[in-house]
C-alpha cells in the first residue's frame, strides 16, 4: 500500500485492521516512514494549537463586542439570542476544517503509539553458551528474538507442565505483539487474577488495550489501579488519567 495514502488514512482514522498493523509494523522497521509520520504529526499539533489561540480570540472578541454595546441588552431577547447564536456559529465554522474528531475526545491511536512499548525478558537469562535447550528456554529465545508466535506456542506447552507466575503475562504480551487483542486480554486477566509478580505491569497493557479498543471508561480503571499506590509506571499513568480527561 502507498505510504503516503497509509499516513493519510491514519490521520483521517480511516485505517482497516490490516492497515493498522502495517502501519504499526512500519513505525518499527522503516525508520523514513517514522520520520515522515513524527514531521506530519508536529504539523498537525502546530496547526491546531494555532487556530485554536485564533478561533478563542475571536470567541473572546465576541464576548467583548456584546458587552461594551449596552444597546444589546435592550434588545428584545429573541434578537439577543440571535446575535448570541450568530457568535456560536462563527466559531463552529471556524472549528469545522479541523474535523469533528479533534474535539470529540483523546486521539487513541497516538495515546497508544505514544505509550506503547514491548516488556523485555526480565525473568530467564540466555546466554551463547548455555546449552540447556529446555521449552522455556526456547520460548524465551524466541520472545527476544521478535518470533512472537513461537513464543506464545512455546509458552503455552511450558505452562501445561511446569505453570509458573509469569508464563500467563509473558503469553499476554506475545498476542498483544501479534495484535490478537482477546487473547492477550485472557491471559493478562489470568496475571492479574493469579497475583504474579506482574499484576502492575499487566494493569499497564490491559490499559492500553483499551485505550487502542477506545474505551476510555475501561482504560481509566486500570490506570487508576496503577496511581493508587508506588507502581509500574505511576507517573505514566497520571499523565494518561489526565489526558483522557
Amino acid at each position: 500500500m502507498d505510504k503516503e495514502l497509509l499516513l493519510y488514512n491514519y490521520f483521517s482514522k480511516q485505517l482497516t485492521a490490516d492497515q493498522q498493523k502495517l502501519f504499526e509494523d512500519l513505525l518499527k522497521s522503516d525508520s523514513d516512514f517514522k520520520k515522515q509520520f513524527d514531521f506530519e504529526k508536529d504539523v498537525k499539533e502546530v496547526i491546531l494549537n494555532q487556530e485554536t489561540v485564533k478561533l478563542k480570540n475571536k470567541l473572546v472578541g465576541f464576548e467583548k463586542e456584546i458587552s461594551k454595546d449596552k444597546s444589546v441588552r435592550k434588545l428584545p431577547r429573541s434578537i439577543y439570542q440571535k446575535w448570541a447564536m450568530a457568535a456560536s456559529i462563527a466559531l463552529l465554522m471556524g472549528l469545522g476544517w479541523l474535523g469533528y474528531t479533534n474535539f470529540a475526545g483523546p486521539n487513541y491511536n497516538d495515546l497508544y503509539q505514544e505509550n506503547f512499548q514491548g516488556y523485555p525478558n526480565t525473568v530467564y537469562t540466555i546466554t551463547r553458551s548455555d546449552s540447556d535447550q529446555t521449552r522455556e528456554r526456547d520460548a524465551f529465545v524466541a520472545y527476544e528474538s521478535g518470533d512472537f508466535k513461537g513464543a506464545a506456542d512455546g509458552f503455552k506447552t511450558i505452562s501445561k507442565n511446569s505453570p509458573t507466575n509469569y508464563l500467563d503475562f509473558y503469553l499476554g504480551m506475545s498476542y498483544l505483539q501479534l495484535h490478537q487483542l482477546k487473547q492477550a486480554k485472557t491471559y493478562f486477566t489470568n496475571t492479574i487474577n493469579g497475583k504474579s509478580n506482574f499484576v502492575d505491569e499487566a494493569n499497564w497493557y490491559m490499559a492500553l488495550i483499551a485505550i487502542k479498543e477506545e474505551n476510555k471508561a475501561t482504560a481509566k480503571q486500570y490506570l487508576m489501579q496503577l496511581t493508587a499506590a508506588d507502581s509500574y509506571n505511576q507517573a505514566k499513568a497520571k499523565q494518561l488519567l489526565e489526558k483522557l480527561d
